[in-house]
């Protein structure tokens, strides 16, 4: 019988501030947390991700690499960011070139309805 290839959801090479809160499982690798924060359940955080002092994310969201979120914010329930534009008419397949950085000032409130594209 095959066998899938398995991952490990988990918490590795995070620079937390001091006061932090996570509720796993959650998914957070290569980022930085500022002081204060709160992380919900079933988050995905991606390397290069900085999020400001105080700000919360909530359960099931995704903040993929190249998003700078400011203190004070709130990520509402299933929030995902998109750091691929679509610009060639599919997805950049990896394409580092093709991604956009997307920066959310401080106190900002996100909410779901929709992905996040760049800005």
């Amino acid at each position: 019988m095959n066998q899938p290839e398995r991952h490990q959801a988990g918490v590795r090479d995070v620079d937390f501030g001091t006061g932090v809160k996570i509720v796993e499982p959650c998914n957070l690798y290569g980022c930085r947390i500022g002081d204060d924060c709160f992380v919900g359940p079933f988050t995905e955080i991606q390397k290069g991700v900085v999020i400001g002092a105080r700000t919360r994310v909530q359960s099931h969201a995704f903040i993929c690499e190249l998003v700078t979120i400011g203190e004070d914010c709130f990520v509402g329930h299933g929030v995902m960011f998109v750091n691929d534009t679509f610009s060639t008419g599919g997805p950049a397949g990896g394409n580092r070139e093709l991604w956009r950085e997307t920066v959310i000032g401080r106190s900002s409130p996100i909410r779901t309805k929709r992905p996040t594209p760049p800005r």
